[in-house]
């Protein structure tokens, strides 16, 4: 058995009975894994779980009720990292337990750290499906030829390099309102089977998810971010990181027309805007998984969460 189901070193083993009467092990680490949701640092976690699981030692226990176990949580947490972790904690439990399926679309242009933030924000809300718009473009091209759509077969900052078009400078808005069509297809499909999913690329367009999802009379919570970065030199380093790093991943050329990704950066902060998508630059301090946390169980009605 993995050491990490054991709170203690030799100690017996304290189950978790759910309210469906399964039983599982008590998991230091898993529980760890479960509050990164509320937005405190790794190694806050890790604690708050070492201290669950010495308490639970301590007090002679071999069974808890995941709802006790909950309550003990929450107060270990408001003892600790704060009352706001621990109201976030336990709204963040109750969104879980409603069960409507979570939609989080990041939109963003090269080099902002797009799939970085979307594997970790992951990683801490427990959403193991991250698709990225480019994988989608890439199955689109093969279904749709060039002669069709022109656009989908350049990169998003080519636009005005694309022939055969009325307006080059609207190839963008082609490009991702055809990527758009094939990310809420997969998007539809995994809320009908009750998964979560992050969806990130600059083929996010700011506000389409939700609107898509709403029409198709879906009931999942869809959390909508632009993320950018403001700060130009920053942004040109992380490119250059990448011509180092990542050479597949064509930083050069990315440096070379990192005039026109900006020149999209400010399109997608102009339709964030008149959509009421909220943006959060990259650099600047402040939680991302928090902020995320907090408007997901917002979003969940009152009569949910207590039903929940």
């Amino acid at each position: 058995m993995p050491i990490d189901l054991n709170p203690m070193p030799d100690a017996p083993i304290v189950h978790v009975r759910s309210r469906s009467d399964t039983e599982l092990p008590f998991s230091k680490g898993i529980l760890a894994t479960s509050l990164l949701a509320t937005g405190m640092r790794t190694e806050e976690a890790y604690h708050v779980a070492t201290v669950i699981g010495r308490t639970l030692v301590g007090r002679g226990l071999t069974e808890i009720r995941s709802g006790e176990l909950a309550e003990l949580v929450a107060e270990t947490i408001a003892s600790g990292p704060g009352p706001t972790f621990a109201r976030r904690y336990v709204a963040w439990r109750r969104t879980r337990r409603s069960g409507r399926p979570i939609v989080i679309a990041l939109a963003g242009v090269s080099g902002v750290g797009k799939s970085t933030i979307a594997a970790r924000l992951g990683l801490r809300l427990g959403i193991s499906r991250v698709l990225t718009t480019d994988v989608i473009r890439e199955v689109l091209r093969t279904v749709v030829p060039t002669t069709v759509l022109p656009e989908l077969h350049v990169s998003s900052f080519e636009r005005s390099e694309v022939p055969a078009i009325a307006d080059p400078e609207d190839g963008f808005a082609l490009q991702m309102r055809a990527v758009h069509a094939g990310s809420l297809a997969v998007a539809q499909r995994l809320v009908a089977e009750g998964h979560d999913v992050i969806l990130e690329g600059v083929h996010v367009e700011p506000g389409a998810m939700r609107r898509g999802l709403e029409v198709a009379g879906s009931n999942a919570i869809v959390i909508e971010r632009l993320l950018t970065l403001d700060d130009v030199v920053a942004h040109e380093a992380r490119l250059v990181k990448r011509r180092r790093d990542a050479p597949a991943r064509r930083g050069a050329r990315h440096l070379e027309h990192l005039h026109r990704i900006r020149d999209l950066q400010d399109r997608l902060q102009g339709i964030a805007r008149s959509e009421g998508v909220r943006e959060h630059d990259v650099l600047a301090p402040g939680g991302l998984t928090a902020g995320i946390v907090d408007e997901i169980t917002y979003e969940l009605p009152v009569e949910e969460a207590v039903l929940a």
